[in-house]
């Protein structure tokens, strides 16, 4: 699974439309569709009647690999609390470099804590005018 299927999964997960999905990570809404087709394909969603209209549930497949995911942005995202805690910011930076576009949905999905976003984002070099 690539980040955009993992952040789709998140979403759904969240039972967020595929609309809103797109609106949420800047695509257009049938590139949406083509990756919750392709999760659907993959097993990880179906579909399911709801309330008003069609909604994606994650599957128990789904539910693992969102889980497994979970924990390897979480696990990384700790390493570079302890790099930089150890005084090693430059290590620190070049993993939270990796995971900084997607820090605010990370965060706003509950992926991550509001104090190691503080942390994580506080430490970066302020680019300079």
């Amino acid at each position: 699974m690539n980040l955009q299927q993992y952040l789709v999964l998140e979403a759904l997960a969240s039972d967020i439309p595929p609309r809103e999905i797109a609106e949420i990570l800047n695509l257009e809404t049938h590139d949406v569709e083509a990756v919750v087709k392709s999760l659907e394909e993959r097993g990880l969603v179906r579909k399911s009647p709801g309330l008003f209209g069609e909604r994606y549930k994650l599957t128990e497949q789904g539910e693992k690999a969102l889980e497994e995911w979970r924990a390897k942005i979480r696990s990384e995202l700790a390493k570079a609390e302890e790099l930089f805690k150890k005084g090693r910011e430059i290590e620190a930076q070049e993993i939270v470099e990796k995971w900084l576009p997607i820090l605010p949905i990370l965060l706003g999905l509950g992926v991550i804590s509001l104090a190691l976003w503080k942390l994580l984002t506080s430490r970066l070099p302020v680019a300079e005018e």
